[in-house]
């Protein structure tokens, strides 16, 4: 018998090698084609486990870990999931409602108004023209936007059975998260390529992050969204639910937040001839935006560092755009967790000089 020469030897190895990773990555494509429809509903799920996992460590000393994933999971449902698809599905509501008023509004109520204002903003601002017809372009871009939210509408009626099957999903997945938690915290934890002291550093300061930047900022929105709609009901502006989910968005805005929202609000109101409405209105929205930054903010934080309104911002926006509504908690989630990484990294001790003995 011819023995095998190395060399051949070597590149039945390699081949060997080429093949063995070949079939895993194929094996990862496919897995990761199996979970592909189902990962936005495990990525909510697995958000709102780990914002809601001290409730989980809570229970744990009192009942089983299959049972207190099972009051876990009701109490998010319950308390977070159900008012959330109400919200959404009245925001969509009021969304179409509102572009439909706005439209009647600008055209027929309040037409001399809207075009009076406009020739005194075009004598005023270079490069605009006081003879262009406003009225009829606020009335096709109000067209324009109200036929995408009812294509959107549409959309989602049309989907109802894939929504409710997500929504299934993301339940289900919510249970065994919570109850295998320590096992996949053990499991993320053993393929970090750190070392032990880095890496619980690093989970450390990243968890604060998250807790200090992600959180407090949500909180803060649905403070500011919730507070503000409630003053838009108050001086009987329409779509109050519409107005309030805006603010709680643009209060993520570093310097103007909401008053994006509610300060052209009162404007409209003053213009209209309403001035006392338009007063209180932005009396309660900057009353509600001041003790929000000033008193709320830093107890939440309770001394802890955060991100930058800024990063905060992008974080959402970039997220939205790359994730879609899961961005909204994903983007700054992961921004807050690079920049944890990135901080312990930074501050890691440098190695002492090796000098000649």
């Amino acid at each position: 018998m011819n023995p095998v020469s190395p060399t051949n030897a070597t590149t039945s190895d390699r081949l060997t090698t080429v093949l063995s990773y070949g079939v895993l990555l194929l094996l990862f494509y496919l897995v990761f084609r199996i979970y592909e429809p189902f990962l936005a509903a495990l990525g909510w799920a697995a958000i709102l486990v780990i914002f809601f996992y001290p409730m989980q460590l809570r229970l744990v000393r009192r009942f089983s870990a299959s049972q207190a994933a099972i009051f876990s999971t009701l109490a998010v449902t319950i308390l977070l999931i159900a008012p959330a698809i109400l919200v959404t599905t009245l925001f969509v509501r009021e969304a179409v409602s509102i572009s439909r008023g706005m439209q009647h509004s600008i055209v027929v109520e309040h037409a001399p108004i809207v075009t009076k204002s406009w020739v005194w903003i075009a004598q005023r601002v270079p490069g605009l023209d006081p003879n262009a017809n406003v009225l009829q372009m606020l009335e096709q871009g109000v067209e324009k936007q109200a036929g995408f939210l009812a294509e959107r509408l549409g959309t989602v009626l049309r989907n109802i059975a894939e929504f409710i099957f997500d929504l299934f999903v993301m339940i289900f997945a919510m249970f065994y998260f919570f109850r295998d938690a320590d096992q996949i915290i053990r499991g993320v934890r053993s393929i970090l390529p750190f070392d032990p002291e880095h890496r619980e550093t690093m989970i450390t300061q990243a968890q604060n992050l998250i807790s200090a930047s992600v959180i407090t900022s949500l909180i803060i929105a649905a403070i500011q969204g919730t507070l503000g709609g409630l003053g838009f009901a108050i001086v009987k502006l329409p779509t109050p639910l519409f107005w309030g989910v805006a603010m709680a968005f643009f209060s993520l805005v570093p310097v103007v937040g909401s008053g994006l929202i509610f300060v052209p609000a009162s404007l409209w109101l003053g213009f209209t001839g309403h001035w006392g409405r338009a007063i209180l209105l932005l009396v309660i929205c900057a009353g509600v935006s001041t003790v929000v930054d000033n008193v709320v903010r830093p107890i939440l934080l309770g001394g802890r560092t955060e991100l930058s309104g800024l990063v905060i911002f992008i974080s959402v926006v970039g997220g939205v755009g790359l994730f879609g509504m899961l961005g909204l908690v994903l983007g700054p989630i992961l921004v807050a967790t690079a920049a944890g990484i990135l901080a312990v990294y930074m501050e890691r001790p440098e190695s002492p000089p090796i000098t000649a003995g």
